[in-house]
């Protein structure tokens, strides 16, 4: 009987990393949950879901939900979400949502309650990002490669030597990996070049980087784990960045 009321909720569901992760105490409740969550209501928009799990949110349900995403490939951080109701957050699943950049959203109350807390974390991020593209319009677009000999921290910050294979990195700049679903690294802190600090670094150059994680509410990315030295780092674009640098006037 389980089986069959889960796979009635096959056709709702969205692909792998267009849609939240949703988990409930009991089959009834998931079924409600996300009926009610993918249905067109007058007053409220749908929300997509791609996974389902059950019971407390465990490291597990985290790792799911953080997969999925990446395999998504839309880079949409509002995706990198758990919607839980009615099911406790384990202590051990907090901390790894933090580090991975899971979004944990629970409610006992009620559906809508759930729904609501979503969509304040919508608006959230959408104020957000207007005030990082504002910002990052002011950074010019670079590739770097990573000096496998030459990774001082791998983590919280992550300190590494580079090489500017393409375009100018400056202080301030957003990295992220785009081989590995665009996940974001963080900014540059500093620049060190002949052991003294630089504002900048051009193609060609050789210089070591301190990146600090983009939003101070999480963990930094771990080098080894979320990414390789192998990978390439670029700079995180807004459309007024592309359009000012790259789109000739």
């Amino acid at each position: 009987m389980q089986q069959d009321a889960i796979t009635s909720l096959i056709p709702c569901l969205s692909k792998p990393g267009e849609g939240v992760y949703v988990t409930a105490s009991t089959i009834i409740s998931l079924k409600t949950v996300v009926e009610r969550l993918t249905a067109p209501f007058p007053q409220l928009n749908n929300i997509p879901v791609s996974a389902l799990g059950l019971g407390p949110v465990t490291t597990g349900d985290i790792f799911k939900a953080h997969k999925l995403f990446l395999e998504g490939g839309t880079g949409n951080p509002l995706f990198a979400t758990v919607l839980a109701f009615s099911v406790p957050l384990t202590r051990n699943a907090s901390k790894l949502a933090e580090t991975l950049g899971v979004k944990v959203i629970s409610s006992a109350i009620s559906v809508d309650h759930l729904h609501r807390q979503f969509e304040e974390y919508t608006n959230e991020l959408r104020m957000e990002k207007q005030k990082t593209e504002a910002h990052d319009s002011a950074f010019s677009p670079c590739v770097l490669c990573i000096l496998p000999k030459c990774v001082l921290n791998k983590e919280d910050p992550i300190v590494v030597g580079v090489y500017v294979l393409e375009g100018s990195v400056s202080v301030g700049t957003p990295l992220c990996v785009p081989n590995r679903a665009f996940i974001n690294v963080g900014r540059v802190a500093w620049i060190e070049k002949d052991q003294q600090p630089v504002e900048d670094a051009r193609q060609g150059e050789k210089v070591i980087i301190k990146i600090v994680s983009a939003d101070p509410r999480t963990k930094q990315l771990m080098l080894g784990r979320e990414f390789d030295v192998g990978d390439v780092l670029v700079s995180r674009l807004s459309k007024r960045s592309i359009y000012h640098f790259i789109i000739p006037s």
